[in-house]
């Protein structure tokens, strides 16, 4: 594993009514109070101790309720058991579940004892599984029915021992350990006085590899240290951000392998909240459990904001509890949000602006903030801890406020890097500790952050990073495609969708259908073409080969 060490950069400080401190041409959120040197199983193992017999969790659906004391109870013995099972610091421990009760447990056991979590989109397919299996190459995964068989048959084709775990009830296959008979055989200990792994430097230690794209290519395993996601709990659980208090209800239905989730659940249990999940989303029920549960927090992201503005049910339902509604992971059209605004009489709907690589977020927009503020993601001060700059995208020269460049962080929300791919990480952060986000945009003279446009590649669909890099991959595994690319087309209800230019091979018969089946049956379905296939006599690259992502742009604008 590549790690990066940051420099401190020197200069005065000029603070003003915003807390904005201005170094020169470099812009600092004030470090409102330090980050301590404890890692998440300490910090996990207080609250669950402190909040006893309060409930943390419901399943939606079911209404099935699991309490703070039962995951410290559960999590210890699950710990116990894979501490004996040779689980040591620093291995990696998988899951590829949909959102469940019993993800905390193997979540937080796994923490305890310094081991490295890479939670899975269960939605994979086995080729994608094929490569992101082998960035973290886990010793144990837990899995659902759902993901099971998939797994099964993947295990004799790796090159290192892998065990498979289930988190449901009943396994699939008969020599599978279910997570209820771990408990059952395991004794009674005293969980009160349970102690987590010494890690010791929190800074240094990795917490959690989680798949993103980065700034372009395959996924990658972004891996963020203890003190990285502490950081985040922090701050992000202040008055001036999310403002969770004791007692709060925060609806959960974004996937728990999302950065964005794993984030808001853990600050669920760091602010002694109660979590109200859903596996995935249904209207009525998520309708329904808002007005049952009285939810304060809403984390969503674009396409259920549409939602909320256009469906003809949401007027039948009771909104008023709803202090703290978030829309993370794309943009969004201003008048979406005026269009809820008005419909569940929300006083504000706040902005935020991030990316795995920074902990989740790195701001968001105030309460005072008019909608325009959705024109221009991430509009409003940085959180507390971050030095933030923008920088010219050819000179790399730092820019001036109000002029447009590409935007970069510091801070101790920075990834540790990639996992063992020293190379990515590289090109992601700059040898003097700068991590480019790949997103040009500006500060205005308030020290207020804007998002113009992206420079990387990545697509948003629905909130998902979709590379068109790893779709490429796939269209040139076919016979019948002689070259491809792939490119975003704006879409009003996902946000934008992956459309295909291909170049057929001499005499192929292939047809845009085919091409759209054979990414289908390769892709999980955020990645499959909605966006269609366009044939063409070939595609516009650069005297390197590098592909012109410019003139995709221009020519999905004249489709």
């Amino acid at each position: 594993m590549n790690f990066v060490f940051f420099f401190k950069v020197k200069t005065s400080l000029v603070l003003d009514k915003f807390h904005i401190v201005i170094m020169g041409k470099i812009y600092e959120r004030r470090k409102e109070q330090p980050t301590p040197n404890i890692s998440m199983g300490e910090l996990i193992l207080d609250k669950l101790r402190e909040n006893g017999d309060r409930v943390y969790a419901i399943d939606g659906p079911t209404g099935k309720r699991i309490t703070y004391r039962e995951i410290l109870e559960k999590s210890v013995k699950l710990a116990n058991f894979l501490q004996r099972y040779g689980i040591k610091i620093g291995d990696r421990i998988g899951i590829a579940t949909e959102n469940q009760l019993n993800w905390i447990i193997a979540v937080c056991a796994s923490y305890y004892l310094g081991a490295i979590v890479a939670p899975y989109n269960p939605m994979y397919t086995e080729y994608e599984y094929q490569h992101i299996l082998n960035v973290a190459k886990p010793r144990i995964v837990f899995v659902s029915q759902r993901t099971e068989n998939l797994f099964v048959k993947m295990l004799p084709k790796l090159s290192w021992k892998m065990e498979l775990m289930q988190l449901d009830d009943q396994p699939l296959t008969a020599n599978i350990r279910t997570l209820k008979d771990i408990l059952n055989n395991e004794p009674s200990v005293d969980y009160m006085r349970y102690k987590a792994t010494n890690i010791g430097d929190s800074s240094r230690h990795p917490l959690t590899i989680l798949c993103s794209s980065g700034t372009t290519g395959l996924p990658k395993g972004v891996t963020l240290s203890h003190k990285n996601l502490i950081a985040f709990l922090i701050k992000i659980s202040t008055h001036e951000y999310m403002d969770t208090q004791d007692g709060d209800r925060i609806l959960m239905l974004l996937p728990f392998y999302h950065g964005y989730a794993t984030g808001t659940m853990l600050l669920g249990i760091y602010s002694n909240c109660t979590m109200i999940i859903m596996p995935a989303f249904e209207p009525k029920l998520f309708l329904n459990l808002v007005q049952e549960y009285k939810i304060t927090h809403l984390p969503l992201v674009p396409p259920i904001l549409t939602f909320l503005a256009k469906h003809p049910l949401v007027e039948r339902y009771d909104f008023r509890s709803v202090r703290e509604l978030i829309c993370g992971a794309a943009p969004v059209a201003k008048d979406i949000i005026a269009m809820v605004k008005a419909r569940i009489g929300a006083k504000c709907i706040r902005n935020g602006y991030g990316m795995t690589e920074l902990s989740v977020v790195s701001g968001l927009s105030g309460r005072d903030d008019d909608d325009n503020s959705f024109e221009t993601p991430g509009s409003g001060p940085l959180l507390p801890g971050f030095l933030a700059k923008i920088v010219d995208l050819e000179t790399q020269e730092t820019l001036e406020a109000g002029q447009v460049g590409e935007i970069c962080y510091m801070g101790e929300q920075l990834m540790l890097g990639y996992w063992n791919n020293p190379e990515a990480t590289k090109q992601t952060i700059d040898q003097d500790g700068w991590l480019h986000t790949g997103d040009t945009g500006y500060f205005d003279n308030e020290g207020k952050l804007h998002v113009v446009d992206r420079v990387k590649e990545l697509i948003k669909f629905k909130g998902y990073q979709v590379s068109p890099s790893e779709i490429e991959t796939v269209l040139l595994s076919h016979r019948a495609i002689k070259d491809a690319a792939v490119a975003a087309k704006s879409d009003e209800r996902n946000g934008e969708v992956p459309v295909a230019f291909v170049v057929k091979q001499p005499d192929a018969k292939i047809t845009a259908r085919d091409v759209q089946e054979f990414v289908k049956q390769k892709l999980s379905p955020q990645k499959w073409l909605y966006g269609g296939v366009q044939f063409v006599d070939a595609i516009p690259k650069n005297p390197s080969g590098k592909i012109l992502r410019r003139e995709l742009r221009k020519m999905i604008s004249k489709l």
